[in-house]
């Protein structure tokens, strides 16, 4: 079993399916560490969808400490790129695994705009756990 987990969750996509996944992988008291990195410049307001998020992510969080984790949480403006953000958070957390979900998409879209789940597959030191999300 998992104990030091970090959960990527994205600001549209349902997070029920992957706190589920890391509390699957990592029973309590596993660390589950929470992160959402908001992309600037495509909207007006970042600051208000980076308040938005850091309220949800509270929530998350103070749920998955009443079920026993020990959680912590972040939110923050993409510095590089998602998947090298998450990479590299993961390491500096010592995380030994990660869990992502996947928004399905076609192969142009995937062409066109790259795949951040692939690049953290394909460049994190650690397991990742990935979920396909329906309905994105």
């Amino acid at each position: 079993m998992f104990t030091n987990i970090l959960v990527a969750l994205k600001e549209n996509q349902p997070h029920e399916p992957l706190l589920e996944l890391a509390k699957k992988a990592g029973p309590s008291p596993a660390r589950v560490h929470l992160v959402t990195l908001v992309r600037v410049g495509t909207e007006d307001d970042e600051i208000q969808r980076l308040r938005r998020t850091e309220r949800s992510l509270e929530e998350q969080a103070k749920m998955l400490t009443g079920e026993g984790y020990e959680t912590t949480w972040e939110a923050s403006i993409v510095a590089v790129s998602a998947a090298v953000d998450l990479v590299r958070i993961a390491a500096t957390r010592e995380s030994d695994l990660m869990v992502i979900g996947l928004a399905k998409r076609t192969r142009v879209g995937k062409a066109l705009m790259g795949s951040d789940a692939q690049r953290i597959m394909l460049s994190a030191e650690c397991p990742v756990l990935v979920r396909q999300l329906h309905g994105m």
